[in-house]
């Protein structure tokens, strides 16, 4: 079964996530997956900010679209409240058995720092025998704060640059953060999230309900 999806983001980090839904929608048993991340920024007239609005365009420009993800981050009021916000920005608008709410917590970038290894290899030093302790055991990763600023030290600390060559290789963060996206690996040690895990299991339950339709 052939299946399209879009998903509507927080920022330019979401763009890499689309590689990395349709590896899994492939792995739920979907024979061809095609996804974007549409730029809202292009519409006329312009799309505001709410997941409400977006939604609204996303179904006006998309309406043949499978799947809808929203990812928002759960930043400090938790997974649950930002859920149900767009639950409830999906009703009179979508279906929500066609919406899955993408939250990671506290951010992308806490998903990220699961993989060790991977932060190792996109920092070019993929032999550092640290123990990289900037980042938190996965059992208290997701009680982490400001995960973006954890990813960078990391990436800083792997990469065992130093002096001048340290500021450049600070400027090239985006790049790597977009490379771990798209390396993101399903079956990987970002498995033992409860927030991953709980987006797999959404993602499974709209998977069966679709092939089994």
């Amino acid at each position: 079964m052939k299946i399209r999806f879009v998903l509507t983001g927080e920022g330019s980090s979401d763009l890499r996530l689309v590689e990395h839904i349709q590896t899994i929608l492939i792995n739920e048993g979907f024979s061809e997956v095609s996804g974007e991340i549409p730029d809202l920024g292009m519409f006329t007239p312009a799309v505001g900010r709410s997941v409400r609005e977006k939604l609204l365009a996303l179904m006006k420009y998309y309406p043949h679209a499978d799947l809808i993800l929203v990812h928002r981050d759960a930043d400090n009021v938790g997974a649950a409240v930002r859920e149900q916000e767009i639950l409830a920005a999906s009703e009179g608008v979508v279906n929500v058995e066609r919406v899955v709410p993408v939250i990671p917590v506290t951010m992308l970038e806490t998903w990220l720092l699961a993989d060790v290894d991977a932060i190792k290899l996109v920092a070019g030093n993929s032999g550092y025998r640290g123990a990289l302790n900037c980042i938190p055991s996965l059992r208290r990763l997701e009680g982490a704060r400001d995960t973006k600023q954890l990813l960078m030290e990391a990436l800083c600390e792997a990469s065992e640059t130093q002096g001048a060559r340290l500021g450049k290789f600070k400027k090239r963060f985006s790049e790597m953060r977009a490379r771990l996206t798209v390396d993101l690996n399903p079956d990987g040690p970002v498995r033992e999230l409860a927030s991953y895990q709980d987006f797999r299991r959404k993602i499974n339950v709209f998977s069966q309900r679709k092939l089994n339709a």
